[in-house]
């Protein structure tokens, strides 16, 4: 194909954006169909740009300004990353029932999304995804104004922070495209804004993070999208980091320090989930942690499996079933699940990798048993706080957990598609590298047949649910494994932090909640000067 079928992937949610509006001005209640036909298109579109050739594509648009090229690229990075993006969003935009201008919004969102991954250089992703995050919010506010969201200015400063980076990159080091930047120009320094920019941009803290606070509202529909399109960038930065480090981090410590934080942000999350007061609270945990090449490589798979919760929890009915337990057990990584089947290997490169990681693979496993018995607590609570049945499809829910169980001992052909062109793309062969096939995986130490192993355990659970018939599971409280310590002091500074005002006399001039209000709340012209603003802004 020629090259400009690049802007495609993007053009198409654009265009359906466009269409729905069209329709919902006319009062044609078509716009799940318009939705569904765009969305499917435009993966359909991304696969048939990236499946016959497997190597990197690139477009140049002319100039973002001041030497700063406006061009696209989809190569093995991107093709994962859009279709974690597109995939989920499609389901939802596809079942779902919301409003035309809900569903505008959500089509813009998911296009600048997209536009964010496939950017060849820092500085479009960062306008991109500021536009994602943008329309975000506008799109969670249009559903619920008074249900929780996350701040638009904490997810505004991610890619504020970003585009700070890019202006780095692009004076010190003549470019900034990830192919292009010199390895010297990738400091400490500039690397450690990143790495925060990509940690708050999908809300990765030891606390409670935006991701999982969304689970919480009334209804799912925007909270499915959000997480859908803005949880994976963050992690897609840190994997761009490798890129413009010639396969590496600036320094080993670097890595070992990411690791220890997402081990954090793991245990946090498990421990949190092993305490949760209802099942929908429970779902809504999740962790992942990068590090050696064989970790990126499970890393990515991992966020193959959240890509397909994301789009199944929004569809999950508030009630007990079968359809909870299949979810609960994906999302624990039981065997011989996708999840499973990743999560060994990610705790297995931390024992070859040696040192320091080994005692964070010990961490790591610890994490997961405390995951795993949170699930088994997780089966009989309270559902939570129920959402509208018409926004759910239990079959689909259960369909799209039960692919994440059931593809466990395909897990090399998985590899193979997904994580290994992205590994070639941003490492260097060589020793330490993994290689993925149909029947195993192999590493350095060992080879994992995954293909022999899992499918006798997968058989075993199927015989022993088609024995037992459907499981009869009753709501009760139960008690936790350990109590989170000092929760309710956490919980009461960060409510006075939060409800903390400025004096009378001052508020005109600090009143950041009248300017987002006012952001959010405004027109379309509003959010496109504010957008063009920062286009300017970085870019002079």
């Amino acid at each position: 194909m020629p090259s400009i079928a690049l802007l495609a992937p993007v053009v198409i949610p654009l265009l359906t954006a466009g269409a729905l509006a069209l329709c919902g001005v006319a009062g044609w209640k078509i716009g799940r169909i318009v939705l569904g036909v765009g969305s499917w298109g435009a993966i359909l579109v991304l696969i048939a740009l990236w499946a016959p050739v497997r190597a990197t594509q690139e477009l140049s648009l002319g100039q973002l300004g001041f030497g700063a090229p406006l061009h696209l690229r989809l190569d093995g990075v991107g093709f994962a990353f859009a279709l974690m993006v597109m995939v989920p969003s499609a389901v939802l935009l596809t079942l779902q029932p919301r409003a035309w201008q809900e569903g505008t919004v959500a089509a813009l969102g998911l296009a600048a999304a997209v536009l964010a991954v496939e950017a060849g250089g820092v500085l479009l992703t960062a306008l991109a995804g500021g536009a994602a995050a943008t329309l975000a919010v506008v799109q969670l506010d249009v559903e619920d104004p008074r249900a929780s969201r996350p701040p638009w200015g904490m997810l505004l400063a991610a890619w504020l922070a970003l585009s700070w980076v890019g202006t780095i990159l692009q004076v010190r080091g003549g470019t900034a495209d990830y192919g292009a930047v010199p390895v010297s120009a990738l400091t400490v320094p500039v690397f450690a804004v990143l790495a925060a920019a990509a940690l708050t941009a999908s809300g990765l803290f030891p606390w409670r993070g935006w991701a999982s606070q969304l689970w919480g509202r009334p209804a799912l529909r925007a909270a499915g999208m959000s997480v859908a399109t803005l949880y994976p960038l963050g992690f897609y930065l840190l994997v761009r980091a490798y890129d413009m480090g010639d396969g590496h981090y600036p320094q080993f410590w670097l890595q070992a320090v990411l690791a220890a934080l997402g081990v954090l942000v793991a245990f946090g999350a498990a421990a949190r989930a092993q305490a949760a007061s209802t099942r929908r609270e429970y779902l809504g945990e999740m962790g992942i942690s990068l590090g050696t090449p064989l970790g990126l490589v499970a890393g990515l798979a991992t966020l193959v499996v959240a890509a397909v919760l994301a789009a199944c929890l929004p569809l999950l009915p508030d009630r007990a079933g079968t359809a909870s337990i299949v979810a609960i057990a994906a999302a624990a990584g039981l065997p011989p699940g996708l999840a499973f089947g990743v999560r060994v290997i990610g705790l297995e490169a931390t024992f070859e990798a040696g040192n320091l990681m080994g005692l964070l693979g010990i961490a790591g496993a610890a994490t997961w048993i405390v995951s795993i018995i949170g699930a088994a607590r997780a089966i009989g609570l309270p559902a939570g706080r129920g959402h509208p049945a018409s926004e759910t499809a239990p079959r689909v829910a259960m369909g799209l957990a039960a692919a994440t169980v059931v593809a466990g001992p395909a897990l090399g052909l998985v590899l193979a598609i997904f994580a290994m062109p992205a590994l070639n793309d941003v490492m260097p062969a060589g020793t330490g590298v993994p290689a993925a096939g149909v029947t195993s995986v192999v590493t350095i130490s060992t080879v994992l047949p995954a293909l022999a192993l899992f499918t006798p355990v997968l058989l075993l659970a199927a015989i022993a649910y088609i024995g037992a018939g459907p499981p009869l599971v009753r709501a009760q409280a139960r008690p936790a494994l350990f109590p989170l310590p000092a929760t309710e002091l956490f919980g009461r500074v960060r409510e006075q932090l939060r409800t903390a005002t400025v004096p009378d006399q001052y508020r005109s001039l600090v009143d950041l909640r009248a300017l987002e209000a006012a952001a959010t709340g405004g027109g379309p012209l509003l959010w496109l000067a504010a957008l063009v603003a920062l286009a300017f802004a970085v870019t002079r």
